[in-house]
């Protein structure tokens, strides 16, 4: 859901002391959750029996003498959170199959009956000393609803094991607790008692990760344990009452967002409630929160957003596997700088996830990413042109230096202390003596619900704004539209960083290996290939390069945009314009090409409907002189099912 005018026009008439602040309730974040939201960088530890079985949900049936990490090493765990810039680490005390990381006295099911030290050891304990030693905050990760050992013990029943996650588990489990009335109560007690145990022997923990959270129900295991880890440490942010997630495991976040946020029963003990449009994913990979909420200005609860990264930062999946299983191996550096900037720089913190191997170690090339990415946001974020540290409140903010100097990234904070407030505003630069705004150059990697090119709207705790490089010595923050007032910036900084040079497979005059300043399509623009990965072919004819570029349901519209001012030389382009081959003779669409020119958008090029079982239209233009940015359009045709299959096949400027 967007807060546009109109948004802000009708809560001007529903409440007409709105600009002035009278009345009206901001919800406002603890000390600790401001604290939480300082830390921007967490680190996340998957490690436990699953290593070993080559399982992401564990059964709770796998014996743990399976369990025997060879050179385990928690400080250089720690140590690589550390090089990334992580202020807080996370480890898997107990996951979902029950097998505790400590030696637990609720439980047999514990790392007490391992080969680890032979019987001695303590996992959970080096993970606190290190975390402490080195200056990071130790976190928990405990889910107390899930404990497929607890549920099952030893299974005797007719499914097939191991257990499936996403049909025969939970199956397993619902038939245990029908069974014998008296397990959920026993359950609950245990889940109880490990949360005292691991919240009284380690000390202050700063966050626990209460995987699958929702304690609505006043009886149930959430409430239970919730209620006991805000009696035993105050101070510790809790997942559910205190954050929230974002509705993936890929590292996004949606944009505009609101820390804000309603719920399902109207009090703290339940999850956010949805906004007209918000939207709920599928649970196609293990994901039990799927939930996309936006939050709401008004909303009552403030819920700091945390993005995981099952998928962001590595392939594999949250734990390591051997290569027979599932490779574990880190994403491009420029991959990882992009999930920094759509979640950090949106006002979110990322949790990123370093999955130790079965020796008990962060791989190397995992550890050697995260070091290259914490140097990479060390080099770009510590030594700002100017900045302005102190609480600054109005509609208008300046800072200026003393020499002219190129910048091109912009970094405000709100002071969330007195709650979050901007709806909309501008950053504008002054210029050879003139005032203009600065274009927003915050392409992201994305797909729907989330924004891949977030523009100036909601702040936060922080946002990063990329911007069209200028030459000046002053800028001006200007917020447009506010839920109250006085807004209140915390701080801004600028800065001159480098590109994130994406690495396509193409090179110029290919226009699928030229960068682009926006783009947006169904599933994301596909370079050099379809959906599928295959090449690209149109009513047989196949083509080395090329953009997929699929119109997305909402406008029925793909677009890429490309500055022409970058590539000078380009006078012109061609391409085969047509409909992939993969859905056969099916889909329809129209292409278009649009030039920006003289400041004005003019469009230069439009196919007649083409289909599925049209052969490649050949497309050659020259684009009129002083042209400074081209667009290439998609809209569907008619054919909503198969229109997304939009390809310019060798695309390429010419000269």
């Amino acid at each position: 859901m967007r807060y546009n005018s109109l948004f802000i026009a009708f809560l001007l008439f529903v409440f007409p002391c709105l600009l002035s602040g009278q009345n009206i309730n901001l919800a406002i974040p603890s000390q600790k959750q401001i604290r939480f939201a300082d830390w921007e960088v967490g680190a996340f530890f998957h490690f436990g029996l699953n290593v070993f079985t080559g399982m992401e949900h564990g059964d709770g049936q796998f014996s743990p003498s399976l369990f025997n990490p060879t050179n385990l090493n928690v400080e250089q765990w720690v140590r690589t959170a550390k090089a990334m810039g992580a202020k807080y680490a996370c480890l898997t005390v107990r996951h979902e199959g029950g097998f505790c990381l400590w030696p637990s006295k609720t439980t047999d099911y514990t790392i007490a009956n391992s080969p680890y030290k032979k019987g001695k050891g303590d996992i959970v304990r080096e993970f606190v000393d290190a975390c402490r030693k080195y200056g990071i905050v130790p976190a928990f990760y405990h889910t107390a609803a899930f404990d497929a050992n607890a549920a099952i013990g030893k299974y005797k029943g007719d499914l097939k094991l191991p257990l499936d996650w996403m049909t025969t588990w939970g199956q397993a489990c619902s038939e245990a607790f029908k069974a014998d009335p008296t397990l959920r109560e026993r359950f609950k007690q245990k889940q109880v008692e490990q949360m005292r145990e691991l919240l009284t022997n380690y000390g202050q923990i700063g966050f626990m990760w209460s995987d699958h959270w929702d304690a609505t129900d006043p009886d149930g295991v959430w409430r239970a344990v919730t209620d006991l880890a805000r009696k035993l440490q105050p101070d510790m942010v809790f997942m559910g009452p205190d954050t929230w997630v974002p509705g993936n495991e890929t590292g996004h976040v949606v944009y505009p967002m609101w820390n804000a946020v309603n719920t399902v029963d109207g009090t703290v003990n339940s999850r956010p409630s949805a906004n007209e449009g918000d939207e709920t994913t599928k649970n196609d990979y293990g994901l039990l929160e799927g939930e996309v909420r936006t939050g709401h200005p008004l909303g009552k609860f403030w819920r700091v957003r945390e993005c995981t990264t099952n998928s962001g930062f590595s392939y594999g999946g949250w734990f390591w596997h051997p290569d027979s299983v599932k490779p574990t191996h880190p994403k491009k550096h420029w991959e990882h700088l992009d999930l920094y900037y759509r979640t950090v720089g949106l006002g979110a913190n990322v949790i990123i996830n370093l999955p130790p191997d079965s020796r008990g170690l962060i791989p190397d090339d995992i550890a050697a990413a995260a070091k290259a990415l914490g140097d990479d946001i060390h080099k770009r974020f510590a030594n700002p042109i100017a900045e302005l540290n102190k609480v600054t409140k109005g509609d208008v903010v300046e800072l200026s230096w003393e020499k002219p100097t190129e910048i091109n990234t912009i970094v405000t904070m709100e002071n969330i202390v007195n709650g979050q407030k901007v709806v909309r505003y501008t950053l504008e630069a002054f210029v050879d003596g003139k005032r203009q705004e600065l274009e927003s150059r915050n392409k992201l990697v994305g797909f729907k619900p989330y924004n891949n090119n977030p523009g100036y709207e909601t702040i936060g705790h922080k946002k990063i704004d990329r911007v069209k490089a200028v030459v000046t010595d002053r800028i001006r923050f200007r917020c447009l539209e506010s839920v109250v007032k006085p807004v209140e910036i915390r701080s801004m900084a600028v800065y001159k960083c480098d590109p994130i040079t994406r690495e396509f497979s193409a090179k110029y005059p290919y226009m699928s290996g030229v960068e682009t300043i926006i783009e947006s399509a169904h599933g994301g623009v596909r370079r050099d290939v379809n959906y599928k990965g295959d090449g690209i072919v149109i009513n047989g004819k196949s083509f080395k390069y090329g953009l997929m570029v699929c119109p997305v349901g909402i406008d029925k519209k793909g677009y890429v945009e490309f500055d022409m001012t970058e590539s000078p030389k380009a006078k012109g382009m061609k391409a085969f314009i047509g409909i992939d081959d993969m859905v056969g003779d099916e889909g329809s669409c129209i292409f278009i090409v649009d030039g920006f020119c003289k400041g004005a958008w003019n469009e230069l090029y439009r196919s007649k409907k083409l289909t599925g079982s049209d052969d490649a239209v050949d497309l050659n233009l020259q684009f009129p002189s002083g042209t400074k940015k081209i667009r290439l359009t998609t809209t569907d045709g008619g054919d909503n099912a198969n229109s997304d299959h939009a390809v310019w096949g060798d695309a390429q400027f010419i000269k």
